[in-house]
């Protein structure tokens, strides 16, 4: 008889790379979902891209569905310094501006966002934050287009339920939803790219690797 201990595995939402553009070092970050501590993580991934020479960066949310509103403020003040990340407001609560937390990496570094439909949520809360603030470009396709945030209120069976509470909106005003819970027209790119169908490279990643190393000095 063998006996097993079940051990809690946890799954890093962050990851970064080195990867080279025509002799430029550049740090691809990916960044799966906003659950608790993803910007603690992704800010720690960040660190170590440029202490192993990264020139530029490339913040890869394509399918990230989104999550915590708190941990978008965190994420988007990596490479904000200060002023509006977003503002939300709900029908039974005032209109409330979230400001960068400080300790961002030096803006002299380029970023480029790579998107596509599966951006949503707080994935298009950062996005949206980096394009309107002039931090960074974005690559890709339209964006999902969630212009809502939720709150989640525990059951006392275990359960929970997850309820629409407001809507959010970019520094520049925008809301990318189509009016409540519908869908929206999302981010548009600056540089529309997209995976080929049948292509054995990411093309889509080629073209921001691209974008952002050009914008190196």
């Amino acid at each position: 008889m063998v006996s097993l201990v079940r051990q809690e595995i946890v799954v890093p939402v962050a990851s970064g790379t080195i990867l080279t553009y025509h002799g430029v070092k550049l740090g691809a970050l990916v960044l799966t979902q906003f659950v608790d501590g993803a910007g603690a993580e992704l800010r720690a991934q960040v660190e170590k891209v440029l202490h192993e020479g990264a020139r530029g960066l490339i913040l890869d949310l394509r399918e990230n569905p989104g999550g915590l509103l708190n941990e978008a403020v965190n994420v988007a003040s990596i490479f904000i310094p200060d002023g509006t990340i977003v503002s939300t407001a709900g029908r039974a609560a005032p209109r409330q501006v979230y400001v960068a937390r400080g300790g961002a990496i030096p803006t002299s570094i380029p970023l480029v966002v790579l998107v596509d439909r599966g951006t949503a949520s707080a994935a298009e809360i950062v996005t949206g934050a980096l394009h309107d603030r002039g931090r960074a470009k974005v690559v890709g396709t339209h964006t999902y287009g969630k212009g809502v945030f939720q709150e989640i209120e525990p059951l006392p069976n275990g359960g929970a339920l997850d309820f629409t509470v407001g809507e959010y909106f970019t520094p520049s005003g925008r809301n990318l939803g189509g009016g409540g819970v519908k869908e929206g027209a999302g981010i548009a790119p600056d540089i529309y790219a997209t995976q080929k169908s049948g292509a054995k490279t990411d093309t889509a990643l080629t073209v921001a690797e691209r974008t952002v190393a050009a914008e190196v000095q």
